[in-house]
């Protein structure tokens, strides 16, 4: 390694273990090459390296300054802004987005948007490497980009499977967009129990036995809106069950690329892409483009490249070409991976703090519920306490939540929970806003006489 790389590599280091402060002005030429013993033009390749990772950028006549790569949360006049999982797109630096667009709309001036169904092919020759990190193996003629998950969600829900079964599982509660689709549609739906400690597998079995199950719909990690994470036996013997009875997994793993989960595999590495449809998206991590990645097995393509041609009459299901081009920029240099561990310590420090403030609190009147990565966590609130009325006193002090009856197909398994998100609230506001919020308890309980039991 030649001393610029071995300079421009201490120094990224220093950045990334945050001696460097994002924004921080670096030493000038003069002063490093002074301290390293080298020639100037030395430390200037060293800073043009680091530019070209887009760790630094440079103002002219000023000097060279760490890019800007810490999460910035949202500072409107709601203080706690606990009911939203998606961030503003200023979580990603804006100085980082301005360098890959602008590489993306040089690299590809000259393309035009007649390109394959599956996505921009540059792209899609880095993802069976990226996503191999994540317990995805799986070839380029498998992956596909889409705009998210949501809208794949509603075009396998109408689509015909090769299995020729019709009812839709899913886990109740789960992400309450996709709640919503289903009761508008009425499509035959299915419903089974996801709590902390997971689903009731001999009830999966049950179903997937008495019922003409298309799929299962399922967020094995980082669940929305429990947070929790299924443990390695029962991701196991869904994939078992599965290709026992040929139903198809939908595998949501929204967030899997950002998640540190030690020795996790996915339920498509257990059932080897065999009748499971991964899911994941960049929503979370790069909020100012709308893309995801599908990964499907060999023998479902034909099936699936049907349903992307006839959804192309009225809805285009490809991710535009500069989001798949800025998306190209962002994992061929060093920033995604910079972006996603700024949110995986974020994400760090917030879980400490949930563990330290929750401990005490009494669970008969407030129960957390979460794993220890994802935006989310559940709360379950005694069922004495009404929870509109809550509501509208958390308000009072600028703190916003999200009520989970919506994430429930059937209303009346409503277990009396709130959802709180960690995408908008800084962990400094962390601890007055949990704090806030069980005080708001407390006091709802003492105003109306509440007795505990």
């Amino acid at each position: 390694m030649k001393k610029y790389q071995k300079i421009a590599q201490q120094i990224e280091n220093m950045i990334l273990e945050h001696h460097y402060k994002q924004g921080e002005r670096l030493p000038s030429i003069q002063f490093l090459a002074k301290q390293y013993h080298c020639s100037k033009s030395t430390i200037i390749k060293c800073y043009e390296t680091l530019l070209d990772k887009h760790l630094i950028y440079v103002k002219p006549q000023s000097g060279y300054y760490v890019a800007d790569g810490l999460l910035k949360m949202s500072a409107t006049h709601n203080r706690f802004a606990l009911n939203t999982g998606n961030p503003i797109v200023s979580a990603t630096s804006l100085i980082d987005a301005k360098h890959c667009l602008s590489i993306a709309i040089e690299q590809y001036s000259e393309s035009s948007l007649n390109i394959s169904l599956q996505g921009v092919l540059s792209l899609r020759e880095i993802l069976p490497s990226f996503l191999s990190h994540i317990g995805i193996y799986a070839k380029q003629d498998s992956i596909y980009l889409i705009q998210g998950v949501t809208q794949m969600l509603s075009f396998l829900s109408s689509l015909e499977f090769q299995n020729h079964k019709q009812y839709i599982l899913i886990e109740e509660p789960t992400y309450s967009y996709y709640v919503q689709f289903l009761q508008s549609m009425h499509f035959p739906v299915l419903t089974i129990q996801r709590n902390e400690n997971g689903i009731d597998l001999k009830e999966l079995q049950r179903l997937f036995n008495e019922y003409d199950i298309k799929f299962f719909y399922t967020i094995p990690r980082n669940h929305n809106p429990l947070g929790t994470t299924l443990n390695t036996y029962t991701r196991q013997r869904i994939a078992e069950l599965a290709l026992k009875y040929d139903i198809y997994i939908i595998e949501d793993d929204y967030f899997g690329h950002c998640s540190h989960s030690p020795r996790y595999m996915p339920i498509f590495y257990y059932m080897e892409g065999r009748n499971c449809i991964y899911l994941t998206s960049f929503s979370k991590t790069i909020p100012y483009i709308r893309i995801g990645i599908c990964v499907i097995h060999p023998n479902f393509k034909d099936t699936f490249e049907k349903l992307i041609h006839q959804s192309y009459y009225y809805s285009y299901q490809l991710p535009s070409l500069i989001s798949q081009a800025t998306l190209e920029s962002y994992l061929r240099s060093s920033l995604y991976q910079k972006q996603v561990q700024v949110l995986q310590e974020q994400l760090n420090t917030d879980y400490q703090i949930i563990t330290q403030i929750t401990k005490d609190w009494n669970s008969l009147i407030a129960k957390p519920i979460y794993g220890q990565s994802g935006y989310y966590i559940s709360v379950k609130i005694h069922k004495s306490i009404q929870l509109d009325i809550l509501q509208t006193n958390l308000l009072a002090h600028h703190m916003k939540i999200a009520r989970n009856e919506r994430c429930f197909y059937h209303p009346q398994h409503f277990n009396h929970t709130i959802r709180l998100s960690l995408a908008r609230i800084q962990s400094d506001d962390l601890s007055i806003a949990l704090n806030l919020f069980y005080q708001t308890i407390l006091d709802y309980i003492d105003q109306n006489k509440i007795h505990i039991i």
